[in-house]
């Protein structure tokens, strides 16, 4: 082979692997100091505790960061795993039928939105076939480790501290929890008890250990629609 066909050759393939790399990163633009902050925690941490009001991204931004990190060349990633306590908003929907997916399905609905605007419907599709995404129920993680996955734990304000306990204690290897929630917004305590959440009781006693990082975002955080923070102006301590 001559020395010209191999420059070509070795040429040709950086241009293809800077273009496969370059299509593996996750375009980021963070709206808020905040979330800026809150992307460089998740990169150094195992565990991050993320509280704050509707609108303020934590969802969207732990999406963004699954994706990029399992995407990542020689991840150790191999799975996402969406996990949400089962409490009903007031409005009671009844048993379910279906298999466990079909009756997570309408829990997780908003992940599954945020996926489809994040990645386009027919890779969210493919990665739900192979299981890349996946639905975990809370009830039947006992007696199984989380290994190489991302866990997105969301809703975190409706879990009980045993849930909590289950939750943090499957923690396996090479996995990372992002466990989000709005103490203010819970469907299962009341504002005088939510102190006895498990989101509650984990950011109180776990953020001295190393590997677990909590974040708070406050009210003027939201970007979603300035609107929220005028309705919970008016809102809070007005709806028990």
């Amino acid at each position: 082979m001559s020395r010209r066909k191999k420059l070509r050759d070795s040429l040709i393939q950086q241009k293809s692997d800077s273009i496969q790399q370059a299509s593996r990163k996750v375009e980021v633009k963070f709206r808020t100091k905040s979330q800026e902050q809150l992307w460089s925690i998740f990169d150094r941490n195992e565990i991050i505790l993320v509280s704050g009001p509707a609108g303020t991204g934590k969802t969207y931004l732990s999406i963004l960061k699954s994706i990029e990190l399992i995407l990542k060349e020689n991840s150790k990633y191999k799975k996402i795993i969406i996990i949400k306590p089962v409490v009903e908003a007031d409005e009671k929907l009844g048993a379910l039928p279906g298999t466990l997916e079909e009756k997570l399905e309408p829990y997780v609905y908003s992940y599954m939105y945020l996926f489809e605007k994040i990645i386009g419907k027919p890779k969210l599709q493919r990665m739900l076939e192979n299981e890349t995404i996946k639905m975990m129920a809370l009830a039947y993680l006992r007696g199984i480790n989380i290994d190489n996955s991302i866990v997105i734990f969301d809703e975190a304000q409706n879990c009980t501290g045993k849930q909590m306990r289950t939750l943090l204690t499957r923690i396996g290897e090479n996995s990372k929890y992002f466990i989000l929630g709005d103490i203010e917004q819970s469907d299962r305590f009341s504002d005088k008890n939510a102190k006895e959440s498990g989101f509650s009781i984990a950011i109180e006693k776990l953020h001295e250990i190393d590997g677990i990082d909590t974040f708070s975002f406050k009210k003027e955080d939201i970007v979603r629609n300035k609107i929220i923070s005028k309705i919970l102006d008016k809102l809070n301590g007005s709806i028990k």
